[in-house]
């Protein structure tokens, strides 16, 4: 679908971000519950855990959301250890996070969230990913790099064409989820019942 955009019609990160930045550098004041600070563990199979152990105060998130003004529909991306793991925002939930993430605003005139998560996922940019991190012991994906990836930049309707299809796909992956849970349900039933 995307595959035949020339390098004349890729763009950076950079040219369709409104904001590339990361998390806290500085660890913040934990608190025993409030807003759940996440950590790059917290992105999961390219989606947000927001379960957690580690809580901030409100007054300490009113100070951090200034770097990182999250909304529904802004990138989180792993840039440490298990790195260039995309996680778009799709609970209005107040939550702050560590350096280790990345913050993409994606331009919403430019480009479809969706979108942009599943072209980070590509190949190519999985590709331009590894050949810009830095480290030895601790592979790290910095800032700078990740302004220069450039990724196939189709037209709105097609990147809106291909967010439905994702929709789609994770709302026929969420049944299929739930059905296999009350399959097993049943068969946990079914053995204590027959071996007690």
């Amino acid at each position: 679908m995307f595959g035949d955009i020339s390098d004349d019609e890729k763009k950076t990160m950079a040219d369709i971000c409104t904001i590339i930045t990361d998390g806290t550098h500085q660890p913040p004041k934990f608190v025993s519950e409030g807003i759940p600070f996440l950590f790059v563990s917290n992105i999961v199979t390219n989606e947000i855990s927001y379960d957690t152990q580690k809580f901030i105060s409100e007054e300490t998130y009113a100070k951090l959301i200034k770097r990182t003004p999250i909304e529904i529909g802004d990138i989180l991306l792993s840039t440490v250890g298990s790195y260039g793991h995309p996680a778009v925002v799709k609970k209005e939930k107040p939550f702050c996070f560590q350096r280790h993430i990345a913050y993409l605003k994606p331009n919403a005139d430019m480009v479809d969230s969706e979108y942009l998560r599943g072209a980070i996922l590509s190949a190519d940019v999985q590709r331009q990913i590894d050949e810009g991190v830095k480290g030895i012991a601790q592979k790290t994906l910095n800032l700078s790099e990740i302004r220069k990836i450039k990724l196939p930049l189709p037209p709105i309707d097609r990147q809106k064409q291909f967010a439905a299809f994702v929709a789609q796909t994770d709302k026929s992956k969420s049944k299929i989820q739930k059905s296999l849970e009350e399959t097993q349900l049943l068969f946990d039933s079914l053995m204590q019942k027959y071996f007690g």
